[in-house]
């Protein structure tokens, strides 16, 4: 759909849904990891996720400006935690001789050590403690996955919000779950239609790109709760396939006794990315379909001048410059819709932008100041501002036409300003 809405889909996107489980927040996820045992390969149980997170926080305590600390204070989220745990199955076969991958001995592992509290772990003690961590990841995200599903009238502003794109969409959605899909009903994200008496479906590029019957395309750059690698022989793509299962169940069956994990050019491991998290996002995306979805989202960005962004954080640095191509593709002819949700004390231009230069990424803040004005978001002794702000609940324009912002959170925007945003897109 070379013509349709480009639409980028963060986590912030499901967290107006009325949650009965875990309220998945990247805090809250953080927190249930934290309470993670894992079960030594030599006996005994570690909380070694909780140890590790505590480490390496007095550390930055004590290497970091403390004024710096006093204002932000040293933390990991559940991402940032999984990125040191793949560090460590990197370089621990060099620490304990332990070659688990002949192939992945990185050269830079012979010049460092850990610290003593880590000793006594092993590489496939780091391995149980990954996976442990992305499990729950995924668990969280399918209970309410799992009650979206099941009870048909549940959030039915958000159905009917992606029922009124169908056709229409291009989406590229960076969380776990399968909501917008069971919203739309009709949808193509390259994988057909599972088969009688088979567990899952294969993806296929050219099923992606073509489109045959031009509804709306998902694309899930970070994976999803469904996947996991191939079983079975021929391999489509590649040996690290990732295949669509029937349900939750079914996933977690078939990512039990899978290969051992896929290193970078470099030769550091990470997890077989079902879902794409941490810090190494763009090498976790090497894979079909991740890599196909990538090639598309520049595609579309520079093809497509209408583009929503819902919930996103402006957390990825390769996200971000692909957007980045949209301002110099469309220049004025450029509209976004930017749905966020913003403390309510934001109730003022000044406090708007002291938000958005010191609390947001700091990605976002130059990606609206870019769209906004195309330079400096507030000048000395300036008097017009270049974004139009009247109170929480009323869209921010800029001045120039091609930002529109929500910052009252998603259900608000839909809820309350749905036309309008349809009517910016040209819907």
């Amino acid at each position: 759909m070379g013509n349709g809405i480009t639409i980028i889909v963060g986590a912030g996107a499901v967290l107006d849904f009325d949650h009965k489980g875990i309220f998945p927040s990247v805090k809250n996820i953080t927190d249930e990891v934290l309470k993670l045992s894992i079960q030594k390969v030599a006996g005994g149980e570690r909380p070694l996720l909780r140890e590790l997170y505590d480490h390496i926080v007095r550390k930055l305590n004590l290497v970091g400006r403390l004024e710096v600390n006093r204002y932000i204070p040293p933390q990991l989220n559940f991402e940032s935690l999984l990125h040191v745990i793949e560090m460590c199955i990197s370089y621990s076969s060099c620490w304990n001789k332990e070659y688990i991958s002949w192939l992945a001995l990185p050269e830079f592992g012979t010049l460092i050590q850990p610290d003593d509290f880590l000793k006594d772990i092993q590489t496939y003690d780091y391995i149980r403690g990954a996976y442990e961590l992305q499990k729950t990841v995924m668990s969280i995200v399918n209970q309410y996955d799992t009650s979206f599903c099941e009870d048909k009238l549940a959030e039915q502003w958000y159905r009917d919000f992606w029922k009124s794109l169908s056709g229409k969409s291009n989406i590229f959605n960076l969380n776990y779950d399968n909501t917008i899909e069971n919203s739309l009903g009709e949808y193509e994200d390259g994988f057909p239609p599972i088969k009688e008496g088979e567990e899952y479906s294969r993806f296929s590029a050219k099923r992606y790109y073509n489109n045959q019957r031009g509804v709306s395309t998902i694309a899930h750059l970070h994976g999803q709760i469904l996947f996991s690698e191939a079983r079975e022989y021929p391999l489509d793509y590649s040996i690290r396939d990732l295949v669509k299962n029937k349900d939750y169940q079914t996933a977690c069956k078939n990512r039990i006794g899978g290969q051992f994990p896929p290193s970078n050019q470099a030769k550091e491991e990470y997890l077989q990315p079902v879902i794409v998290s941490g810090s190494r996002k763009t090498e976790k995306m090497t894979f079909a379909p991740n890599n196909v979805y990538l090639s598309d989202i520049a595609r579309k960005v520079v093809e497509n001048n209408r583009l929503m962004v819902i919930g996103y954080s402006f957390g990825d640095l390769y996200l971000n410059e692909i957007l980045g191509l949209g301002m110099d593709a469309h220049g004025d002819d450029f509209r976004v819709v930017i749905i966020d949700k913003f403390p309510s004390y934001v109730n003022s231009y000044n406090s708007l932008f002291h938000h958005i230069a010191h609390r947001c990424n700091p990605q976002e803040y130059t990606f609206v100041s870019r769209l906004a004005k195309d330079g400096l978001f507030v000048e000395v002794g300036q008097k017009e501002y270049p974004i139009i702000f009247e109170d929480y609940y009323t869209p921010v324009v800029s001045r120039n036409g091609k930002l529109m912002m929500y910052i009252g959170g998603f259900k608000d925007a839909v809820v309350n300003h749905k036309e309008t945003i349809l009517g910016v897109l040209g819907v």
